[in-house]
C-alpha cells in the first residue's frame, strides 16, 4: 500500500511547466501552494478510443506531458473517456489513471457545415394576393359634407388616441434596468448604440485575453446584436417566486439570437457554434441565486472554462421539455447536455430518442451529473456519469471525473500558522447539523465545552467558532428549540469573504459529520489548515484500513493522513481532543490535491469536449445487442443513436 504520510509531500511538485495554448491563458501552478506527490495527479495516457472532432486546419494542438509516476504506470484506454480507477495508490499498488490522450487538441472549433443549420427562406410566405382581396366586400367610403354626421371623423380621433395611449403605456412599462445575466457583462445587453457601445465593448474585461482576430469578431458581433436590443426586453419581469421565474428561458433565447446573428453575419467566434446545455437544478441555483455548495462551485469552474474557450452555454433549469425544445432547434450544434435524469416537468425518459420517438434526444448526448461519485444513472454507460469529487472505493468505477478548481488563496492572503489565533473553525452552516437527523459525529455536546476548558490551559485564548443559523421554519423552531452547543462562539451568517477571513485565521477545521464531501476542507488545506474528519467503523473494521470503515465525512480525503487530515472515530473524546491539540501545535504548508488544480480541470474538460461520444455509444450499443455488456448499473438499456 502506498504511503500518504507527511514524507510524501513534495513542495516542488507544483513547478512543472505547462504548455501554453492559444486559448488557454492558464495560471501557473507555481502559486505558493504545495501539491501532493501522493496521491499523484492521475497520469495522462494515450487513448486510441478518443476521437477528436475535426477542427479548422489552422487549429494548433498542444502536447501534454505524459509521465508515469513511481507508484503507477500508464494504463490502457477505456470507452468512458475520462476514467478513474479508484483502486489506485489509495487502496493497492494498482495505479490511479486518467485516460487522456497524450496529445490533447485545443477544444474543437465549430467545424464546417454548421451554418447550414439555419437555412434562411428568402421568399416571404406572408402575401395578401388577389384571393384575399376578392373575399372582401367593397364598402363605399362615406363622403363628408357640411350636413353630414361628424361621427366618422370623431372615430378617427378616438382610434388614434387609443393607439397613442397604447404606445405610451408600452414604452413606460418597459424595464430600464440592464440584464442581470450571470454570465455576460451588462454591456453586452445594453441598448446603447454608436460610439458608446463601442467604448463599452473595447473596455470589456471579458475580451482582454482574446486574440486580435477573436476580439474583432466579438466586437463586430456585439454591434450586430445591439441592433436587435430595442426589440427585446433585456430583463423581463416574470413575477412569482424565484424558483418559478423563466429567467433561464430569456437568457437562452438571447443566446439563440446571438447564434443566429453570428451565423448570418459570419462573425461566429471559435467554438461559438458548439453548444452545451445546462439542465441541472443546482446549476440553475448557482447561476441565478448564487448557490455556492459543492455543485455550485463545480458549475462555476466549468462555466469559467467553457466561456474561456468560447463555447455557447444554454440554460434550461431542470426543465426537460425545454431542453428537448432547445435541442430540436439546433441538434447538430448541441455537443452535450449536463443534467439530472428527472426534473420539474418530467425527465429524460420522456424525451429519449427511440425507434418510435425519432425526434427525441439521443442518449449519448446526455451526461448525468452527480457531485458524489457513487451513482450509475446513465442508460448508455459508466462514462456518461459525471462527478466532481474523486471519492475512495475498492470497486473500480469508470465515471467521467471532472473536478472543480481550488485556487490559491487571494482574499484574504495566506496567514502563517504561528500568526493565527488558537482557533478551530467548525464546518457547519446550519444549527441542526449538531443534532440527530444529520448523523452528528459528536452526540455528546459536552465534548466542546470540556475540550475548550482543557485546551485553553495549553493554548491561551483557545476557542471553537462556527458560522451557522437555524434554517427551520418558525413552528419547528418553537416546538424543537436548537442552539449551538456550549463552548462554541457562533459568528452567524457570513458571506464568502468573511468566511474565508475567519478560516484563514484558524489553525484547524473540525468536521462534525455533516456535510459530507464538502469543498470546504479542500479550501482549508489550500490555506495550510488541517482537517479533522470523523469516521465510523464496523465491528470488523480496522482503523488503519480506510476501505473497511463504515463511513467518513470526506471520502476523498481518506487518502491523506496527519498532519494534513486527522481521522477521528466518532464519539471518541480522547481522539477528538488529541487531534485538535495536534492541529493547534503542528503547522502544515499550503497544498491542494493535484487534481484540484486549474491545469488538471482544463485537461479533463478538454478531453470531454474532444471525445467522440457518439462513436463510443455505438460500440456499446452493438455489444449490448449481442448480449455483451461492458457497463454497470440497473438503468442501462438499448437506445437510439
Amino acid at each position: 500500500m502506498v504511503s500518504t504520510k507527511l514524507n510524501s509531500i513534495n513542495p516542488n511538485n507544483n513547478k512543472n511547466n505547462t504548455s501554453k495554448t492559444k486559448q488557454s491563458h492558464r495560471r501557473s501552478s507555481n502559486d505558493s501552494l504545495d501539491t501532493l506527490s501522493l496521491p499523484p495527479p492521475p497520469p495522462l495516457s494515450s487513448s486510441s478510443s478518443s476521437t477528436t472532432p475535426p477542427s479548422e486546419p489552422s487549429t494548433p494542438t498542444t502536447t501534454l506531458p505524459s509521465t508515469a509516476t513511481s507508484n503507477g504506470a500508464l494504463t490502457g484506454d477505456h470507452p468512458g473517456g475520462i476514467g478513474i480507477s479508484h483502486r489506485g495508490p489509495f487502496l493497492s499498488s494498482r495505479p490511479v489513471t486518467v485516460r487522456t490522450p497524450s496529445t490533447l487538441p485545443l477544444p474543437p472549433t465549430a467545424g464546417p457545415g454548421l451554418t447550414k443549420t439555419f437555412t434562411s427562406e428568402t421568399e416571404s410566405s406572408f402575401h395578401g394576393g388577389s384571393g384575399y382581396e376578392s373575399g372582401l366586400k367593397k364598402v363605399r367610403k362615406p363622403t363628408m359634407s357640411a350636413f353630414s354626421s361628424p361621427i366618422p371623423f370623431t372615430r378617427r380621433f378616438v382610434f388614434l388616441g387609443i393607439i397613442i395611449a397604447t404606445v405610451i403605456f408600452v414604452v413606460t412599462s418597459r424595464s430600464d434596468s440592464l440584464s442581470s445575466s450571470p454570465v455576460h457583462p451588462k454591456s453586452w445587453f445594453s441598448s446603447t448604440s454608436g460610439a458608446g457601445l463601442d467604448a463599452q465593448i473595447y473596455n470589456d474585461a471579458s475580451l482582454t485575453n482574446l486574440s486580435p482576430k477573436e476580439k474583432k469578431l466579438a466586437i463586430a458581433q456585439a454591434q450586430y446584436n445591439d441592433k436587435l436590443a430595442p426589440y427585446f426586453n433585456p430583463s423581463p419581469n416574470w413575477g412569482g417566486q424565484a424558483h418559478g421565474r423563466d429567467d433561464y428561458k430569456a437568457y437562452t433565447e438571447k443566446k439563440m439570437r446571438d447564434l443566429a446573428v453570428c451565423i448570418a453575419t459570419n462573425t461566429c467566434r471559435e467554438n461559438q457554434t458548439s453548444v452545451i446545455i445546462y439542465g441541472h437544478i443546482f446549476q440553475h441555483f448557482h447561476l441565478y441565486e448564487g448557490y455556492m455548495g459543492g455543485e455550485g462551485i463545480w458549475t462555476g469552474s466549468l462555466t469559467e472554462t467553457l466561456n474561456k474557450w468560447g463555447y455557447t452555454i444554454l440554460h434550461a433549469r431542470d426543465d426537460w421539455p425545454y431542453i428537448w425544445h432547445i435541442h430540436n432547434q439546433i441538434p447538430d450544434m448541441v455537443k452535450g447536455i449536463i443534467a439530472w435524469k428527472s426534473g420539474q416537468y418530467g425527465g429524460f425518459a420522456d424525451f429519449i430518442k427511440t425507434g418510435w420517438r425519432g425526434n427525441g434526444i439521443p442518449a449519448w448526448k446526455f451526461f448525468v451529473y452527480n457531485y458524489f461519485p457513487d451513482h450509475y444513472n446513465s442508460v448508455v454507460g459508466d462514462a456518461w456519469n459525471i462527478h466532481s469529487e474523486f471519492g475512495y472505493s475498492a470497486v473500480q468505477r469508470n465515471f467521467t471525473f471532472m473536478p472543480y478548481i481550488v485556487e490559491s488563496p487571494a482574499t484574504p492572503p495566506y496567514i502563517p500558522t504561528v500568526e493565527r489565533p488558537n482557533q478551530i473553525y467548525i464546518l457547519a452552516k446550519f444549527v441542526r447539523y449538531f443534532y440527530p437527523g444529520t448523523q452528528p459525529a459528536w452526540d455528546d455536546h459536552t465534548f466542546y465545552s470540556r475540550a475548550k476548558a482543557e485546551l485553553e490551559q495549553e493554548f491561551p485564548g483557545f476557542e471553537f467558532v462556527v458560522g451557522c443559523r437555524d434554517d427551520r421554519n418558525g413552528k419547528e423552531q418553537e416546538e424543537h428549540p436548537m442552539s449551538v452547543p456550549e463552548g462554541i462562539r457562533n459568528l452567524g451568517v457570513m458571506d464568502k469573504v468573511e468566511f474565508e477571513r475567519q478560516l484563514a485565521n484558524s489553525r484547524g477545521m473540525l468536521g462534525i459529520g455533516w456535510p459530507t464531501l464538502s469543498p470546504s476542507p479542500h479550501i482549508a488545506l489550500s490555506y495550510g489548515i488541517p482537517f479533522i474528519s470523523p469516521y465510523g467503523v464496523y465491528d470488523w473494521s480496522s482503523p488503519d484500513k480506510p476501505e473497511t470503515w463504515s463511513q467518513s465525512q470526506h471520502d476523498t480525503l481518506k487518502a491523506l493522513s496527519d498532519p494534513y487530515v486527522y481521522h477521528v472515530q466518532r464519539n471518541n473524546y480522547t481522539q477528538f481532543v488529541s487531534a485538535i491539540r495536534s492541529a493547534l501545535s503542528t503547522p502544515i504548508p499550503q497544498f491542494r490535491l493535484p487534481y484540484m488544480t486549474r491545469e488538471f480541470h482544463e485537461k479533463a474538460v478538454g478531453e470531454w469536449l474532444s471525445t467522440d461520444w457518439k462513436a463510443k455509444a455505438i460500440g456499446i450499443l452493438e455489444n449490448r445487442k449481442n448480449k455483451i455488456e461492458t457497463e454497470n448499473g440497473n438503468v442501462i438499456q438499448e437506445f437510439g443513436i
